[in-house]
């Protein structure tokens, strides 16, 4: 494949200088021309950029030029066999960083309000700073089922969870589906109770209620709900887009940034939705994977499956079942738990 050759920049610049193909829409055509460089004795490498409006385009580098005779040496090798690049030059920012894809700095200003926009974007289409765990949080009745999927005891195990919660109580079922033992918890303004192997045993309301609310939504889903949290707007500014995105589009501020808080997200530019985030906390690293978005109540918009990855390298499935709000639970959701009747 042959490109039109273009010798750039003044041959009294120094710096840094590398060579570069034209853009090209497939990923095999520009690791085609990595190869052959490679062959040919070059440091290259292929970069992977998004321009908006036409998605993903793919770029291939060779570098480690330090002037311009020895740039225009390799160009001209290159293209002798058929592999012809442009050769650049750009003394400030040298050859676009592996992480970082790196606006022009003419270009600057509208790359900015382009990723100002896509966060926009992905705070509407998650329901905004009322929808989410705010709109969760306005309902009087909260009733969510779930399962997890996750290995313990080098096996990997099923338990799904029914979690009710009004202004003053709240329900958990627990089914292991044999795994372990089942368990059931109810707290209401008359007392608390947890149920274990068919007994029922009083509990500190405060403390089951706080055991409870461990398997609410906004604890499970965690970022899926809280979006405006996770993009504040005072730090937009620090947000670039970067490479790496497995599918749709990365911004972020690199794979693991010094400070705690959001390493990276990927995200659909047609819908605004969350696909991959990596969030940075104090013990390490987690990544959390979201397919299958819905909006379950108005505002409410959660991934049908949720896969979080933890620093120790644990993995955890989540699939949600159901969610949603009312303005009053059946009657007998709250009711005290009984002792089973003993066995004949």
């Amino acid at each position: 494949m042959t490109f039109l050759l273009c010798l750039l920049a003044p041959a009294w610049a120094a710096g840094v200088w590398w060579l570069e193909s034209a853009d090209l829409g497939e990923r095999a055509q520009a690791a085609a021309l990595e190869a052959a460089a490679i062959q040919a004795g070059y440091s290259a490498r292929v970069v992977k950029r998004f321009r908006l409006g036409d998605g993903w385009e793919y770029v291939t580098l060779v570098e480690g030029f330090m002037d311009e005779g020895g740039a225009t040496s390799a160009a001209s090798k290159l293209a002798a066999s058929g592999t012809v690049f442009t050769l650049v030059h750009d003394p400030v920012r040298g050859p676009p960083s592996r992480a970082t894809v790196r606006p022009d700095p003419q270009q600057s200003e509208p790359a900015a309000r382009s990723v100002a926009s896509l966060v926009q974007s992905v705070r509407l289409a998650h329901g905004n700073a009322t929808g989410g765990a705010a709109a969760l949080a306005r309902a009087k009745v909260v009733h969510f089922t779930f399962e997890r999927e996750f290995s313990l005891d080098r096996k990997m195990v099923r338990v799904s969870h029914d979690y009710w919660r009004d202004p003053t109580s709240r329900r958990v079922i627990v089914d292991t589906h044999g795994a372990a033992t089942d368990s059931g918890t109810v707290a209401t303004t008359s007392g608390a109770w947890l149920k274990v192997a068919g007994r029922v045993e009083s509990r500190d309301i405060g403390v089951l209620i706080a055991q409870a609310d461990a398997f609410a939504p906004e604890a499970v889903l965690g970022l899926a709900l809280d979006v405006p949290t996770l993009f504040l707007e005072k730090n937009d500014q620090d947000l670039v887009f970067l490479e790496g995105a497995e599918a749709g589009v990365r911004i972020g501020r690199g794979e693991d940034p010094i400070e705690a808080g959001l390493a990276f997200a990927d995200i659909d530019p047609k819908s605004g939705l969350l696909l991959r985030v990596r969030y940075v906390t104090a013990g390490g690293p987690v990544t959390f994977a979201m397919t299958g978005w819905n909006e379950r109540s108005p505002g409410v918009v959660v991934p049908d499956v949720l896969v979080v990855e933890r620093p120790d390298g644990s993995a955890e499935t989540v699939r949600v079942r159901v969610l949603e709000v009312s303005d009053v639970a059946p009657p007998g959701t709250f009711a005290t738990p009984e002792n089973d009747a003993p066995r004949p």
